[in-house]
């Protein structure tokens, strides 16, 4: 008989966990990295918020770094996702790139645990087959986006990879300080609506 081990119970010998294994898993260790930080994960940790057996992470995923690549990997898919949902701006790039910002600043807020290991190649496996090719798409869709503005005249004659990078930087810097805190200390309004307008004191040339 199987049955499904409440978290931090022991788990029973004879006994297997009922449902997928592999995405209770990754959601625990999600959960985990929300409460403590993606530093402060422990495989054992993981196990034991699902009473099962320790050697279950790494049956898996091989190893902590294997557990948090693939929730890199998992966080770089939704993060494309995320920022396809932005509306075209219309003849106001200006305007479409600052709302960028606020879905980059939203999607880091969403998901903190993603967003914990998506950057941080120390942690994680960046040659890993499906890391990747995730994290391409995301600067990819990025960069279309940028192109596209360029195809409508604005900063036409600039190098695009270097306007996807420069975007890229504003945006993850204005998430990154906001997560953190810091931007709650310096202006008056840290909520996303004040993402807009922080984006729009660089891009909006009037």
């Amino acid at each position: 008989m199987s049955r499904k081990p409440t978290p931090g119970a022991a788990r029973p010998v004879g006994t297997h966990f009922d449902g997928d294994l592999r995405r209770a898993l990754l959601d625990a260790a999600i959960a985990s990295i929300t409460e403590h930080g993606a530093d402060h994960l422990s495989l054992r940790d993981v196990a034991r918020r699902l009473g099962v057996s320790h050697a279950a992470p790494a049956h898996h995923f091989g190893d902590k770094s294997g557990l948090l690549t693939e929730i890199a990997t998992e966080g770089f898919t939704l993060f494309t996702a995320h920022l396809a949902a932005v509306a075209d701006g219309g003849e106001d790039p200006a305007a479409e790139l600052a709302a960028l910002g606020r879905a980059y600043a939203e999607f880091a807020e969403r998901y903190p645990a993603h967003f914990d290991v998506m950057f941080r190649p120390a942690l994680i496996r960046t040659s890993d087959p499906a890391f990747g090719p995730a994290s391409a798409a995301a600067f990819e869709a990025l960069g279309g986006r940028i192109a596209g503005f360029q195809a409508r005249g604005w900063r036409a004659r600039e190098d695009t990879a270097a306007l996807t990078v420069a975007a890229w930087a504003l945006a993850h810097g204005i998430a990154v300080l906001r997560a953190q805190g810091s931007v709650a200390r310096h202006y008056d309004d840290s909520s996303l609506d004040g993402v807009v307008a922080i984006a729009n004191a660089l891009l909006d040339p009037d």
